[in-house]
């Protein structure tokens, strides 16, 4: 017996849906699973993968792509492992995080840790310390850690023109 879904109308939709990976909101029926597997939603009082889905789903496009929830999702995938349909919200909102980043809507937290990564070449260069290195070389292991920069300038070189 053949499916059939509802059809979410949204220009928004639309263009996700013509996304690799991004096919599969089509077939979300807002049963709340996603919401209810997840981690982050239960820590959080704002995030709601269903609800997030459903701005998707009406056209909500400025709003969601301004939005910080999209970048809360740990792609940890419960909920697409839950999901009776088959929908992965992870990769919806890697989608949507896509798109707010190539129109310049990246949370100020999130684009501050890419900054970091590229000044650093890692997240906790700031809190390496003495005790560190002296706990490294005890174990004999390299206490100069800018073993990073070659990974860097490659980053640097393929994401930013070599900026």
């Amino acid at each position: 017996m053949k499916r059939e879904y509802h059809i979410p109308t949204s220009s928004f939709t639309e263009e996700i849906a013509a996304l690799s990976g991004g096919e599969v909101i089509e077939k979300c029926i807002q049963c709340g699973i996603c919401t209810a597997s997840c981690e982050v939603a239960r820590v959080s009082e704002r995030y709601h993968p269903r609800r997030l889905i459903q701005k998707i789903l009406i056209g909500k496009r400025k709003e969601v792509l301004e939005s910080d929830l999209p970048w809360l999702c740990m792609t940890c995938r419960l909920c697409e492992e839950r999901c009776q349909e088959g929908v992965s919200p992870a990769d919806i909102f890697q989608l949507v995080r896509a798109l707010a980043a190539k129109e310049g809507f990246v949370p100020k937290v999130f684009a501050n840790a890419v900054d970091l990564v590229l000044r650093d070449g890692w997240l906790l260069a700031a809190s390496y310390s003495d005790f560190i290195e002296d706990e490294r070389e005890g174990m004999g292991l390299d206490v100069d850690l800018h073993w990073d920069d070659t990974f860097v300038q490659r980053l640097k070189a393929m994401f930013l023109g070599g900026a």
